[in-house]
């Protein structure tokens, strides 16, 4: 299937969901909140090897001749999501124009990504691939943008249903900015991007938008103790499914401790 780069609305049996493009606007001297043009997919994909797929990956950047995402893609936080067996690469893109340019040369029946598949480290895996893409609406602390996630850290993705992605930014930004961070400090968060899901693997509840978040923490025990919030029959979580304010399906991933590649 091609994913090519829409924003509407669809119901789950659609082939990508795809919500209303609803934006807001509002800037704040520590938080990025509007529509800024920033885009984030998260890729996993099984793998031979995660030690076997770093090297093929250092190998394509330290060559001569770069491969061309990476003159698309501004930045890749990448690391395993699974010990051994699948990986998990985060791309950071920057326009519209390079989003539907990333896609069209990651189209599944194109020539750039069946030579991946046939590399040893990655053959017979197609149906492993899993694609989810963010319209980064909200940035705390707003910082150095894709450069402040420095290798080393540990990445989590959450996705659920909402009502309104844009008025779900809204309360995100608040939550995660109000008295100087203190939810990021208490949860040894450093960064974290929110937004509206969309052309996404991941479902979500029919009359429901996709609100998805990457925190990037400072460590894989961090990590693991937010997980345990990241539940929908658990306490908070429970409150806003109960309340409507939030729906499953709930879904998460992450990857970590990473490493980066920057663009060229």
């Amino acid at each position: 299937m091609t994913r090519s780069f829409s924003i509407g609305r669809t119901t789950r049996n659609a082939p990508r969901a795809r919500y209303a493009n609803a934006r807001t606007h509002r800037t704040t001297t520590t938080t990025r909140m509007s529509a800024t043009n920033k885009y984030m997919q998260v890729v996993t994909h099984g793998v031979s090897g995660v030690q076997a797929w770093t090297e093929m990956a250092m190998g394509m950047t330290s060559a001569p001749e770069k491969p061309p995402h990476l003159s698309l893609i501004k930045k890749f936080y990448c690391g395993a999501s699974n010990v051994y067996s699948e990986i998990c690469v985060v791309h950071c893109i920057d326009g519209e124009d390079n989003l539907k340019a990333t896609q069209a040369l990651f189209d599944p029946k194109g020539d750039f990504l069946k030579g991946f598949y046939e590399s040893p480290v990655m053959k017979g895996r197609e149906a492993t691939m899993n694609w989810n893409n963010m319209e980064v609406m909200v940035e705390y602390p707003a910082g150095k943008g894709w450069d402040d996630v420095e290798e080393g850290a540990v990445i989590g993705v959450y996705a659920h249903g909402v009502p309104n992605a844009a008025e779900w930014a809204k309360i995100f930004e608040k939550a995660v900015s109000e008295d100087e961070g203190a939810m990021h400090k208490n949860s040894g968060i450093t960064k974290s991007f929110g937004g509206k899901m969309f052309e996404s693997d991941w479902e979500v509840k029919e009359g429901f938008e996709g609100a998805m978040v990457v925190h990037v923490f400072k460590s894989l025990d961090d990590k693991a103790k937010f997980d345990k919030m990241f539940d929908p029959t658990a306490e908070f979580f429970g409150g806003m499914v109960a309340a409507g304010a939030a729906a499953e399906p709930f879904h998460s991933n992450g990857n970590g401790p990473i490493f980066t590649i920057d663009g060229v």
